[in-house]
């Protein structure tokens, strides 16, 4: 038993002893950061040893066209790092540090484009870091510049860490006062600055994560040592209702307007009636969100530019008292100069305030109040404010279309325009014809959507959705949003019936906006700039605003452009009728061909052609009016656009990838910049796209067997203007085309 004990009794001596030792280590470890046992001094490690925080940046959600076409999204790009520690090595011991900060600046200053002094003043200033960063011309290289960077000899310490970019694949072409831009931060974090980049921002822009860990002074990260990773979670997708066939039909009809009229700028949109869906915005100047200056244009016309809308107001007044009931379109009205009293009645008198006048002082006698829309008679409009509608009546119904008001859609940066209605007699009267007020596009195309539609006026939008790609869940659903009812349906068939007749009426200034595939309703309008508490003269705004098809109303188009023009404005204005029978063609619109015989434009669900040879795909395609369009010199078919269910329409291209190796280009003669861009991702071809319109040149000729590294420039231009034979007319006549203010 006495054994057992002193046993026992040792053995606790023993554990006491070493817990003792451990104790002493721990203390010496951590007080003077000696090991004990070698005594080895352990300062130099320990202090080697860093806490490392990296932020882990969530990839910015996608923006999608209503097809489902990508129109912005991050691209994998690299940010320099240097390391300026001399203690850092490689794993092959060889310097891992910028030994040589003058070459180094003197190197990287061409490829960043940042002066030799920025680089090498970074470098030097502050040695004690492990590493720094060259500021925003360090960020978001392309792979070239990476990769001219990797080629340089004896240049140390340089390394790469993965960032990414905003990148928008259409550019300027594709809307981007309102998809806006996103430029990296100070930090590196992509951000916002304008249109939906900016307004959706958080949700584009996710959560980012975390990379937390432990190194030592060449950079490892040892066993042991604490590491964890807290994953980010990419932003939302936003699906848009801007469609991109419209918007390049519409970018057609703007840049092909500048020239034939010689404007300064245009704008203009498209929107359906019965939703409020915008299907394309666009002006110009614009702008390309890839290549950003200070001197490019960032102000959205169709909402933040509010001018005097010229004769589309006649619209509201003639709605009013349809609205009322006091409209009869077959009373006769005197279309001579109205001259008013102070309380806007009509006088003959000597004894008036003043006087309204149609443009060119253009008279017609007694003409019935339709010819009075018809003709864009501004006496007609005074006629009907005074002897009709009523001042009291009027600014009711322009409280009813919220005009002069914000329409707060999706948002969009606006400004809310003015009126002086109520202010003077002459304020009152010239309201009625768009003169001495102010809106912008959004404004008179949310009106419309009553004139044109059944009387519910519709918020414009052009957010369809936002989707969780995390979840594939849909986080946020655009509607139709019915902003009020200013109007009943029987006044905006009355007023379907009056606008059509204002655009086929062959005696009508603005009988040469008739589109040749549908039945278009309207109203055109001109006004001028004010200037210095007058007008400038020598410009004027000219606009129309078109709803078709007249028979069941379904898009409509405002468009105007700025131009010195002040005689035949409303001739060869042929870009915008055929725009109308575009959008008829993409929409599957009954058209009428020259022998007014019916054709038609089908959508049908795309057939799945995988595994099929190229003859049956061909047979299944031509049956349908479809163009296919081979890619390679295989025998069958394993890839296709537009993929297996989607939506495509009669004479749509159809792009075939085969079994084969060798790629033939295609004639890109008349192809437009989305049927290029969609073969060039099937193809696998690098394709460079200059101009807008549709292709008239290729650098590689049709049936060159492309290789790898091989590029093609497809330069595109607007369709040709035709050279059309003057216009002779009597001086009435020319008078009789001249629109008002």
């Amino acid at each position: 038993m006495k054994r057992c004990n002193r046993l026992l009794g040792f053995l606790y001596f023993l554990m006491f002893l070493c817990i003792t030792v451990i104790i002493v280590n721990v203390f010496l470890v951590t007080i003077f950061k000696v090991h004990v046992r070698s005594m080895t001094s352990l300062d130099d490690y320990v202090s080697s040893v860093s806490n490392v925080d990296e932020k882990i940046f969530a990839s910015r959600g996608n923006i999608y066209d209503a097809n489902g076409t990508i129109v912005a999204q991050d691209v994998q790009t690299y940010d320099i790092i240097c390391y300026l520690d001399p203690d850092r090595l490689s794993a092959d011991d060889e310097i891992a540090y910028v030994d040589d900060p003058l070459y180094t600046a003197k190197m990287l200053s061409p490829i960043l484009e940042m002066p030799e002094t920025d680089i090498y003043e970074i470098l030097t200033s502050n040695t004690d870091l492990y590493q720094t960063e060259l500021g925003a011309n360090g960020r978001n290289l392309s792979e070239e510049q990476r990769n001219e960077i990797l080629a340089i000899e004896d240049l140390h310490g340089i390394g790469f860490r993965n960032s990414y970019k905003r990148y928008y694949p259409y550019g300027e072409t594709f809307a981007p006062q309102m998809v806006g831009f996103a430029r990296s931060d100070d930090n590196g974090h992509l951000v916002g600055n304008l249109g939906i980049e900016a307004y959706l921002n958080d949700e584009l822009s996710g959560t980012d994560g975390y990379h937390s860990y432990q190194r030592d002074k060449h950079g490892y990260i040892l066993p042991g040592m604490y590491d964890e990773t807290i994953a980010a979670i990419d932003g939302f997708d936003v699906y848009l209702t801007l469609d991109i066939a419209i918007q390049e039909a519409l970018n057609t009809c703007l840049n092909t307007t500048m020239e034939s009229k010689n404007a300064s700028r245009a704008w203009g949109s498209v929107v359906e009636i019965k939703t409020g869906k915008i299907l394309a915005w666009g002006q110009t100047p614009s702008y390309d969100p890839n290549n950003l200056s200070a001197d490019d244009v960032q102000v959205n016309y169709g909402s933040q530019l509010a001018y005097e809308p010229g004769s589309v107001m006649k619209a509201v007044i003639y709605s009013a008292a349809m609205d009322l009931g006091v409209y009869d379109g077959d009373a006769l009205f005197d279309s001579s100069p109205y001259c008013y009293l102070d309380d806007t009645s009509r006088t003959y008198s000597a004894n008036r305030l003043g006087c309204i006048y149609n443009v060119s002082n253009r008279e017609w006698g007694r003409i019935p109040l339709d010819y009075g829309l018809i003709y864009s008679s501004n006496v007609a409009t005074a006629t009907l404010l005074s002897q009709y509608v009523g001042l009291e009546n009027y600014e009711e119904y322009l409280h009813r279309f919220h005009l002069y008001e914000t329409v707060n859609s999706d948002g969009i940066d606006e400004v809310s325009g003015y009126t002086n209605y109520g202010l003077s007699p002459v304020d009152d009267i010239t309201a009625t014809y768009g003169q001495g007020s102010s809106l912008t596009m959004l404004q008179i195309m949310q009106t419309y959507t009553a004139i044109f539609g059944n009387g519910e006026m519709l918020k414009p939008y052009f957010i369809e959705k936002i989707v969780d790609p995390n979840s594939n869940m849909t986080v946020y659903q655009g509607k139709r949003n019915v902003v009020d009812t200013p109007i009943s349906k029987d006044t905006a068939d009355q007023m379907h019936d009056l606008l059509r007749r204002v655009v086929s009426d062959p005696e009508g200034p603005s009988r040469h906006y008739a589109a040749k595939t549908v039945n278009v309703m309207g109203k055109t309008g001109t006004s001028e700039i004010p200037l210095d508490g007058g007008y400038d003269e020598s410009i004027n705004i000219i606009s129309c605003v078109l709803g078709f098809p007249y028979e069941d109303p379904e898009y409509m188009i405002y468009f105007a452009y700025v131009s010195p023009e002040t005689v035949y404005y409303n001739y060869d204005i042929k870009p915008i009728p055929d725009l109308i029978d575009r959008i008829a063609l993409l929409e599957n619109i009954v058209i009428q061909d020259d022998a007014n015989s019916e054709k038609y434009v089908f959508r049908y669900d795309m057939f799945n052609l995988h595994s099929k040879t190229i003859t049956e795909a061909q047979q299944i395609l031509n049956s349908c009016d479809l163009e296919a369009i081979i890619i390679g010199d295989g025998t069958k078919i394993v890839d296709q656009y537009p993929s297996a269910g989607s939506d495509i329409y009669t004479k749509q291209k159809v792009f075939l990838l085969t079994d084969g190796k060798n790629i033939g280009l295609p004639d890109f003669m008349g192809w437009t910049r989305k049927d290029i861009i969609n073969y060039a991702n099937m193809a696998g071809i690098d394709i460079t796209i200059e101009g807008s319109g549709t292709a008239y040149e290729q650098s590689q000729s049709p049936g060159t067997i492309m290789e790898n590294g091989n590029s093609v420039i497809i330069k595109l231009r607007d369709y040709a203007i035709e050279e059309e034979e003057p216009i002779e007319e009597t001086e009435d006549e020319e008078l009789d085309n001249d629109d008002d203010y």
